[in-house]
């Protein structure tokens, strides 16, 4: 028996170790789950992404700009008359006010005054000429009228032309005192209209002539503010004539305004057009100064309003279009609070509020529709 067992040890031993493998090869397949469990399915390659439907709305443009304020006109104070300044009114400084028939600076009037004088006695001269004149032409005629009354009296005789010039140096006379008066009270400059000062250059004792400018003002109701405007802004606004703006200055001043034109060229660095907007109080404004500027534009009874993330650029999102995602290119009217107001555009089967980060045209997804987000504040639809 012992003979028999040594003769067959090795065959016992390869067959437990047959039988140990065999019984380890069941037990692992019994603990193995069924294939059909993790195989995947059609649904499991998919993303799951949140579609919202965009609520229509009415919505009123609201364009925001920057501009510059500029006067109108710019009047550059030039003497009529030469002479030596003997007043400046304290007014007639850099940034002060002054009123329409104020006067800024007198220039002495002695000259013109002496030059009235000249021209009143010259009229006199002409005068007393004149009378002599046709007292002599009254006594021609009765001694002609006596010798030859049967014939005309010449005209040399009766002083006809010696009358004539007589009376054209008097009406010189007037002509020029006229024009001495006219000089004598443009020694005093007076303010055109009302307006600020810009800039002076002027004192007491000053001699002035009549091509130098001495200063320039510019009328307060002439402040006006240019906008720069791009061709986009402009199919926003529609027809700009009288369209309503609001100013905010840099000092925290709100003034309300209005379009009155538009510039008839581009900007030829820029290639921008330009805006003038007049505002109702121009006296908060200063030249020069930048501000802010809301202009109303159109508006639309068919604009959507949806959630900033849905937007992947400035201009770009994406809809869910059967089962795959597709870019949708829009054109942004404005926003409000957490809304962002576009044009109505083809939305298909919702917009992707948040798109995934491995977003791509074609890409097959599982919607989920976010009927709460519906009836937020954001997409509620309230229109501006």
């Amino acid at each position: 028996m012992t003979t028999l067992l040594q003769r067959h040890t090795g065959a016992l031993q390869l067959v437990f170790v047959i039988a140990v493998v065999g019984a380890a090869i069941m037990l692992s397949a019994s603990l193995k789950p069924e294939t059909s469990s993790v195989r995947p399915s059609v649904a499991a390659d998919r993303i799951s992404v949140t579609v919202v439907e965009p609520v229509p709305t009415a919505y009123t443009s609201r364009i925001n700009l920057n501009g510059v304020v500029e006067s109108r006109t710019v009047t550059s104070i030039i003497p009529q008359v030469s002479g030596r300044v003997i007043d400046v009114a304290p007014k007639f400084r850099t940034g002060a006010r002054v009123e329409k028939g104020e006067v800024l600076f007198v220039i002495e009037p002695a000259d013109y005054e002496l030059a009235i004088d000249r021209t009143l006695a010259e009229i006199e001269v002409a005068r007393s000429e004149l009378a002599r004149l046709e007292a002599e032409a009254e006594a021609e005629r009765e001694v002609w009228g006596s010798n030859f009354p049967d014939r005309e009296i010449p005209d040399l005789i009766a002083r006809k032309p010696q009358i004539a010039a007589a009376r054209a140096r008097i009406h010189s006379g007037e002509a020029a005192r006229a024009a001495a008066e006219l000089a004598l009270s443009r020694t005093v400059v007076r303010a055109p209209f009302d307006a600020r000062v810009i800039e002076t250059r002027l004192d007491v004792g000053q001699v002035v002539g009549t091509s130098a400018s001495l200063g320039s003002i510019f009328p307060e109701t002439g402040l006006e503010i240019a906008v720069p405007v791009s061709a986009d802004e402009l199919k926003r606004i529609g027809d700009v004539y009288g369209r309503s703006a609001r100013i905010l200055t840099p000092t925290g001043v709100q003034i309300d305004g209005r379009v009155v034109r538009k510039a008839a060229s581009l900007d030829e660095r820029t290639r921008l057009g330009t805006l003038f907007i007049e505002s109702t109080n121009p006296a908060a404004l200063t030249v020069g100064e930048f501000v802010a500027v809301e202009i109303v534009g159109m508006q639309t009874d068919e604009a959507l309003r949806l959630p900033h993330a849905a937007m992947t650029s400035r201009d770009r999102l994406w809809v869910v279009e059967g089962e795959e995602l597709v870019e949708r290119q829009v054109e942004i009217l404005g926003r409000d609070g957490d809304a962002l107001v576009v044009s109505s555009f083809d939305t298909a089967d919702g917009v992707v509020a948040v798109p995934p980060p491995e977003v791509r045209a074609g890409l097959l997804v599982t919607p989920v529709v976010a009927t709460e987000l519906a009836s937020t504040g954001a997409f509620s639809g309230v229109s501006r």
